[in-house]
């Protein structure tokens, strides 16, 4: 390139660049908090526990975790993106080196340089060589689809890490409504058979002449009602161990023996829900929000690969080999040749094309980093919202247990009292109701206190290790 042409060429290339460049946009973020509002009593300092589920000591817990971590067929597909982007990534940086071919070739060559213009006879040409070519990176645009690469390797590492913590939240909340529907339906057909006893009792008096029909009647409809409630509880059991079963990337029905078994719902009491770090550690643990930042990076690097389509390629390149007429002679010095060379390439005129590249670049960086601030309010809004949500079931869970235990002595009093002449059996039916609804209510906020301590676990990204990478 002639010393007169090349400064000129520069210039007009930083021009150009300096054209197209504007600030980049910075994220819009308020200043975060130095603790969380709503910190439970029995939080500790310190941060969460990894392996969160294992805070409930339930063996069937930690083993269905273990065999949806293993086998759910979203974490396989996650596991395959995440190969993919690796792929990506060395193939991004083998760019930066130089390109080598083998080349071997056979030719028949006509000539028509003989002095009448008549043909001569042709020949067959042998060759052998190496053919090398390597894209100097004088403006960065290998440089910067590399970084790129890598931050999008890890933005899917990181939504990989997203994804295994959802799916061991998504078993352990569906196990501890699993939970909370047998003791549901287990409290439901002991109510029934108590009903059904009353009902024999209410027959039997009137049958003696001390009760009356619409005793019986009303017996019998709050024995119906009873039972009605246990098939639509049966079929919320059957499609909780289904979804399960699923999770653990089996067949719906697969899990039906094993989870038939009863098991207490966890008391609360007994699982520590450990630290819960502060609203600035969250944001580095959290997958959600490394994956947004590591997209923002990407985008950015992505803004500079368009930009720097306003500068010229430049591709060094040479062949080395040999040429021969017979294959024998190949190797042979005299057949030996090679060319050496340079290719510039530049966009001057292209309408406007570029310079669209570049806007649109620009548009979806500037959307990444909004993509980023709304997961990280997204992030501490969720936070905030599971750890007040955990703190209230508590204290909704411990209201119910004593109105239950309350309600079940009223319901003994009140049939004691019936039997003995002393009240009419209305009363006895509004306390066996009571008593019903109390139990049934006391178990649904147990097993809703549990995913509640679950959903804090999720949204402190308990099981989330920085750094950890998939399969």
């Amino acid at each position: 390139m002639s010393p007169r042409v090349r400064p000129f060429l520069v210039a007009l290339a930083a021009a150009l660049a300096g054209c197209a460049s504007g600030p980049p946009p910075e994220p819009a973020l308020p200043p975060l908090p130095v603790a969380f509002a709503n910190v439970p009593k029995d939080a500790q300092p310190g941060e969460p526990a990894a392996a969160f589920w294992q805070g409930f000591q339930d063996p069937q817990l930690d083993a269905l975790v273990a065999r949806a971590l293993d086998a759910n067929f979203d974490l396989r597909l996650a596991v395959a993106r995440l190969r993919e982007a690796r792929a990506l990534a060395r193939f991004a940086e083998a760019n930066l080196l130089p390109q080598v071919a083998g080349t071997a070739g056979v030719a028949r060559v006509r000539d028509f340089n003989g002095p009448d213009n008549t043909l001569v006879p042709g020949q067959t040409v042998y060759s052998v060589g190496l053919d090398v070519r390597w894209e100097a990176d004088l403006f960065g645009r290998l440089s910067a689809e590399r970084r790129a690469a890598r931050a999008d390797l890890l933005t899917i590492e990181s939504d990989a890490q997203a994804l295994r913590l959802s799916v061991t939240a998504e078993v352990a909340r569906n196990y501890f409504e699993l939970r909370g529907l047998q003791e549901r339906l287990r409290v439901s057909r002991a109510a029934l058979q108590t009903q059904e006893s009353t009902l024999r009792l209410v027959q039997a008096r009137q049958e003696v002449g001390r009760g009356t029909g619409l005793d019986t009647e009303r017996a019998r409809a709050l024995v119906q009602r009873t039972a009605a409630g246990v098939p639509a509880l049966e079929a919320a059991l059957q499609r909780t161990r289904y979804r399960i079963a699923v999770l653990c990337g089996l067949a719906p029905t697969a899990l039906d023996t094993e989870l038939d078994a009863q098991r207490p719902i966890p008391g609360l009491r007994s699982v520590a829900l450990g630290g819960i770090g502060s609203p600035e550690s969250l944001l580095r643990r959290r997958p959600d929000v490394r994956a947004a930042e590591f997209g923002v990076a990407a985008a950015a690097e992505r803004v500079g690969v368009a930009r720097s389509a306003l500068f010229p390629r430049v591709t060094l390149g040479g062949t080395l080999g040999h040429n021969a007429s017979r294959l024998g002679d190949l190797g042979d010095g005299s057949t030996y040749v090679y060319n050496l060379g340079a290719q510039l390439l530049w966009t001057l005129l292209d309408f406007g094309r570029l310079r669209a590249q570049i806007a649109a670049a620009d548009a979806r960086s500037e959307a990444a980093l909004r993509a980023y601030e709304a997961t990280v309010l997204g992030a501490l809004e969720e936070t905030e919202g599971a750890l007040a949500g955990y703190t209230r079931s508590q204290q909704q869970a411990q209201f119910l247990f004593d109105a239950a235990r309350a309600a079940e002595a009223a319901a003994v009093i009140a049939r004691g009292r019936f039997e003995a002449g002393v009240v009419d059996f209305l009363v006895v039916l509004d306390a066996e109701r009571e008593a019903l609804a109390a139990r049934d209510q006391l178990a649904q906020s147990q097993a809703a206190a549990a995913v509640a301590l679950v959903s804090v676990f999720k949204s402190l990204a308990g099981g989330w290790e920085p750094g950890a990478s998939s399969r």
